[in-house]
């Protein structure tokens, strides 16, 4: 596989449930990608949550479907290669088309820059992105702290508030003096979206930077159209009481 993605034709295929899910940040990647690389083929596949108890057993065993891990998400690249596992898939994704950003006169060396882009996408994913999803299927009483998962959330708004709080040190609305999103921003802004949707009372005090990356994210051309055209999936899990469980902590004020 060429390490360029600017001239060579390439075909990607995602294969994912029909909700947000782990795989919504790199979909923002993805969406931002295509529109701006003309080389590239790129559509989604989607496997409906409503199989996951009965014939989602049987599709899993077929590899060319649940990829290496027999799970999903899965990225097909050229009909040549399957990719499994979220980070696996968005670091590839900002590897082969340049979003880990420009080295700049604070961060001059490409790779410890990558490391710092990297611990913002770790943090994001796992800490706040995963432990969101957790607490929906667990349905902790959000009012209460020590409801059986509140842990989940807890943590989800004390790294968002890291995130935040990190994001508002940059000279530019991206993240380490960034003029152009890098993988970091696509993980941050679902970190944020997620969270929020879920319930504002799970969110930090302050998420000023936050708020203005969203903004920025949302005024980018592919993205405009992603969520003027309510791309973006309602359904944030496959757990089968996520619509009761969220419509109860809506009444919540």
């Amino acid at each position: 596989m060429s390490t360029s993605a600017d001239s060579d034709k390439i075909k990607l295929r995602l294969h994912y449930w029909d909700c947000r899910g782990r795989a919504q940040a790199f979909r923002y990647m993805l969406e931002d990608i295509a529109y701006t690389h003309k080389n590239l083929d790129y559509k989604e596949d989607f496997e409906a949550c409503e199989t996951i108890s009965n014939t989602w057993g049987e599709r899993r065993t077929d590899h060319t479907i649940s990829g290496p891990f027999r799970s999903l998400p899965v990225l097909h690249w050229n009909d040549t290669h399957t990719f499994g596992q979220t980070l696996t898939i968005a670091h590839i994704l900002a590897r082969k088309f340049n979003l880990y950003g420009k080295t700049t006169s604070t961060y001059n060396d490409p790779i410890l820059l990558e490391g710092y882009i990297n611990g913002i996408v770790t943090c994001a994913y796992t800490d706040v992105i995963t432990n969101i999803l957790q607490a929906i299927w667990a349905t902790p009483d959000i009012e209460d702290m020590h409801s059986p998962g509140y842990f989940q959330i807890a943590m989800a708004r004390d790294n968002l508030e890291s995130l935040n709080k990190i994001l508002k040190q940059s000279s530019t609305s991206f993240y380490y003096n960034q003029t152009e999103p890098t993988i970091a921003d696509y993980f941050a802004f679902e970190a944020y979206l997620m969270t929020r949707n879920m319930h504002r009372k799970l969110l930090p005090t302050n998420c000023e930077a936050l708020e203005k990356l969203e903004q920025i994210m949302k005024e980018r051309p592919a993205l405009a159209n992603y969520f003027q055209n309510n791309r973006l999936f309602k359904r944030i899990t496959a757990a089968p009481h996520e619509e009761e469980y969220l419509q109860k902590l809506s009444k919540i004020k």
